[in-house]
């Protein structure tokens, strides 16, 4: 509806834990690091990243850094739904 591409940049190449049972903060941190690569060339425009559930958020910084770190323009996090604060 937006006319914007799908841009399949990103890759999940390491399974993770779930980040709702890890201890605190940078315990989630640790379990997504190196959890993702890129696919695909960011072209330095600026992207939505966007992720249909998300718990610690570190996910969603971890893949904006990568996008980042590869000359992506302004990353912009968007999550569909939130889990935090919720035990299941």
């Amino acid at each position: 509806m937006l006319g914007l591409p799908l841009l399949p940049l990103v890759e999940k190449v390491r399974e993770t834990q779930p980040q709702k049972g890890q201890q605190n903060s940078p315990h989630q941190e640790m379990n997504v690091r190196g959890a993702f690569a890129l696919v695909g060339i960011p072209l330095g425009e600026p992207l939505f990243l966007v992720d249909d559930m998300v718990d610690s958020k570190w996910t969603l910084v971890e893949i904006g850094a990568l996008l980042r770190e590869h000359g992506s323009g302004p990353v912009y996090p968007l999550a569909l739904a939130s889990l935090q604060g919720r035990d299941s």
